[in-house]
């Protein structure tokens, strides 16, 4: 799966391979009503109980694997 693939994914996984911390983004259609109504993805850090953690929201722009790794130094799980 190449990068463009992953990042049309509905829930996309990430993780922080130096401390093992691991995030979650899920889509979610905008209602298509002015800037508010635009598609967008929620951050959530997952605890070791899978618990979530609501981090906050990025829009969907097809930059999510630049900016979890800026922001989070978290890189995509992808599944074999």
């Amino acid at each position: 799966m190449d990068m463009k693939e992953f990042e049309s994914l509905a829930f996309q996984e990430y993780i922080d391979n130096e401390t093992g911390a691991r995030y979650v983004l899920d889509f979610i259609e905008g209602n298509g009503y002015g800037e508010d109504g635009e598609d967008f993805f929620t951050i959530k850090q997952l605890g070791e109980d899978d618990a979530e953690e609501f981090l906050g929201t990025t829009p969907d722009n097809g930059d999510n694997i630049k900016m979890m790794a800026w922001e989070y130094n978290a890189v995509p799980v992808r599944k074999v």
